[in-house]
């Protein structure tokens, strides 16, 4: 048997991991318990109105994400940690970026100073 390395179970990243794990697992448990309720009061809208209730359905899409985030995280698929810590995609960021153009005066057409029009 190989000797246990007490550097490696000391390490402090490895227990604050484990210390995000475990509230994340609390979090997974209480986020589930909600989804439960809430797929309850969506069929209920279903039922009466024959659609669902879309800011219900807006809110659902969220918690989809952040179970979905939490379990990569618990089961080491991912070292990112979910909401609130998960950082922007690329992608959203650089779809936000204003973008600035100048405009060279050979480009920019100045109406006529006498008024004459060319017909």
């Amino acid at each position: 048997m190989k000797n246990i390395d007490r550097e490696e179970i000391l390490n402090t990243s490895k227990w604050i991991r484990f210390l995000f794990m475990l509230g994340y697992a609390f979090a997974i448990n209480f986020v589930i318990s909600i989804s439960i309720g809430l797929a309850f009061i969506q069929f209920l809208f279903f039922l009466f109105t024959s659609k669902p209730n879309t800011a219900i359905a807006n809110f659902n899409t969220h918690l989809i994400e952040f179970v979905n985030d939490t379990l990569a995280f618990l089961l080491f698929t991912t070292e990112e940690k979910p909401f609130p810590f998960k950082k922007e995609d690329e992608e959203v960021v650089s779809d936000n970026e204003i973008i600035e153009a100048e405009i060279e005066e050979s480009d920019h057409i100045e109406p006529s100073e006498s008024g004459e029009t060319n017909s």
